[in-house]
């Protein structure tokens, strides 16, 4: 069961899992000799590690934090209902992309930098490397202030890869700079209406790098997550709800906590 397994396979396959649903089972399985590791979502292995066998006769988990030990055919597996972590794609040289890296990593996604380190990051590298971490639904995010010769080049590769999620960091005039010249160089205007965020983020007066990054990452989570982005108390009300007589905090208690 010796497989070679690269930085962007497994966030290729996170990805998939991400679209599929929040959750997934992380798989590893040994042999004797060798452990092997595996994303199954949607019933499959997507990394293909899993012989078909196993990913038939996994228990069925559900919920995220269920777990199964024990014997599938001759193999030891153990498996886990996890938050999948989606990837984001970072590409840019100054200090919102740094900025966009690191809430992007503290809100718990997998980030690849391009054009600046970030040492959270699962992977930062040059220009060179960005076709290699774009695929189809992946999100990335362009943050160059005051642009970059190499905005247009990278929005249009990431559209023509299938990028579900495409940010870039502009004014409004520069974003319908952009878009006229997308069109020119043949991407329809509908993919580009359905898949390209510019200007980029979510409106709430950002000014600093640092804002301007929460802005960003925030409609990213939106993204993937299918959230409305209105604000929560418009959401869940609290003034809906009906309470009993008597209820008060002393009897409360809510389970719920952040998924780790």
């Amino acid at each position: 069961m010796a497989h070679a397994v690269s930085v962007c396979d497994v966030l290729r396959a996170l990805d998939v899992a991400a679209r599929l649903g929040p959750t997934a089972v992380l798989v590893r399985a040994y042999d004797g000799r060798r452990w092997v590791v595996d994303i199954v979502a949607d019933g499959r292995a997507l990394l293909g590690f899993l012989p078909s066998s196993v990913v038939r006769e996994l228990p069925r988990l559900e919920k995220q934090g269920e777990k199964f030990e024990g014997k599938i055919g001759d193999l030891y597996v153990s498996a886990e209902v996890v938050l999948v972590r989606p990837t984001l794609v970072a590409v840019g040289f100054g200090e919102v992309a740094k900025k966009v890296s690191q809430v992007a990593t503290a809100a718990g996604f997998n980030v690849v930098a391009i054009g600046h380190r970030s040492e959270a990051a699962q992977h930062s590298g040059g220009l060179e490397e960005l076709g290699d971490f774009l695929w189809e639904g992946s999100a990335v995010v362009i943050a160059n202030e005051g642009g970059h010769p190499s905005d247009v080049d990278v929005a249009e590769l990431a559209l023509r890869r299938g990028a579900g999620y495409v940010a870039l960091l502009a004014s409004q005039k520069r974003a319908a700079l952009v878009i006229r010249e997308l069109e020119r160089r043949g991407i329809p205007p509908a993919e580009i209406d359905k898949r390209l965020r510019s200007p980029a983020g979510l409106d709430i007066g950002a000014k600093t790098a640092g804002e301007i990054a929460v802005s960003i990452v925030a409609e990213v989570v939106m993204y993937f997550r299918g959230g409305t982005g209105k604000p929560m108390r418009e959401v869940k009300n609290p003034r809906s709800v009906a309470l009993g007589e008597g209820e008060d905090l002393s009897k409360y208690r809510c389970e719920w906590r952040p998924p780790s």
